[in-house]
């Protein structure tokens, strides 16, 4: 008996310092779980206040026919949904807004993806090349877009010099429906063409060496190590430069305002110059602001089924 109370007091005291230590380990965790709590709060508010809020307010109004010119705003249910989805211009909006981003962003990952293999090599000029063609992204869309306005000018345009220096006819590029939609082609695809050739460039970078060497051991043609090894090792990357790229493609707005205000005619008029022309010229915020949640809906759902069918949100 005598010889236990030794042992156990040995064990009772040998017991406190794991004690203490679980407790300043649970204290320690307990303040930075409210550290962090603390530091999430500012830009919690910001993104509710930038964000949430001006969402609701507009899902609001798509539910009211308020027009500036005829306060105040009444609730009127789905009727704006109702009116937008029986509107030959919406539809022709949508139409075009889905053919626009359909081209550019084809023509651009195609260039992108181009321009990275060719730029993937480490020569002496490579550097001052991906410099060069990385500046387009610096530039403010509507100065650039105010800029390709004079170069697109029929009569002191540069583009036409050029075209009538190799023996061509000069193009109406801004005065024509067909033309107009190319012009704006151009000019995103010139101004969001790097976006992909940096993605992709850095999918490049991360590739493992033992493929590309394996088929160079086999006696792979170069077109074949593009195709079998480094396209479906690109894949992920691809797909995240797609779905950022048609995202941003599909709510283009200022080069389509500045060049052509959604003319001649209607021929450029995509979906968010109508929600614009209706909300803003039109001055019928209840039926621009359900335009502009219809044009939400469509982009989440398409970036959801995208998501889905690229398995990008797979976990291996």
């Amino acid at each position: 008996m005598s010889d236990s109370q030794p042992l156990d007091g040995v064990a009772a005291r040998a017991s406190v310092p794991g004690r203490s230590s679980l407790a300043r380990t649970r204290t320690w965790a307990r303040e930075r779980s409210q550290f962090i709590t603390l530091m999430l709060i500012p830009p919690i508010v910001l993104l509710v206040g930038l964000i949430a809020m001006p969402f609701v307010i507009g899902l609001g109004l798509s539910f009211t026919d308020y027009m500036l010119s005829n306060p105040p705003a009444r609730f009127n249910g789905f009727g704006n949904y109702l009116e937008m989805f029986k509107s030959g211009e919406f539809w022709a909006a949508l139409r075009l807004t889905m053919l626009f981003t359909v081209i550019a962003v084809a023509v651009q990952t195609a260039l992108g993806v181009a321009l990275a293999v060719l730029l993937h090599e480490e020569t002496r000029h490579v550097p001052l090349l991906r410099m060069l063609y990385l500046l387009p992204m610096a530039v403010t869309p509507v100065a650039a877009t105010f800029t390709f306005r004079m170069m697109f000018n029929p009569s002191l345009g540069v583009l036409n010099y050029l075209l009538a220096l190799f023996g061509l006819p000069p193009q109406d590029w801004l005065g024509n429906g067909t033309m107009a939609l190319v012009s704006l082609i151009l000019v995103d695809t010139w101004q969001h063409t790097p976006f992909i050739l940096l993605i992709v460039g850095g999918g490049l970078a991360s590739l493992p060496a033992e493929p590309f060497e394996a088929a160079k051991i086999d006696g792979a043609t170069a077109w074949q190590t593009f195709t079998r090894i480094t396209l479906p090792l690109l894949k992920p990357f691809l797909a995240i430069a797609i779905l950022f790229r048609s995202i941003d493609a599909f709510k283009t707005f200022d080069i389509i305002f500045v060049l052509t205000a959604g003319g001649p005619g209607t021929s450029t008029t995509t979906l968010n110059v109508y929600a614009y022309k209706q909300a803003i010229e039109f001055v019928s915020l209840g039926y621009g602001a359900a335009v502009a949640i219809v044009m939400m809906l469509i982009v989440t759902i398409a970036a959801l089924v995208f998501l889905r069918r690229s398995r990008l949100m797979t976990v291996a």
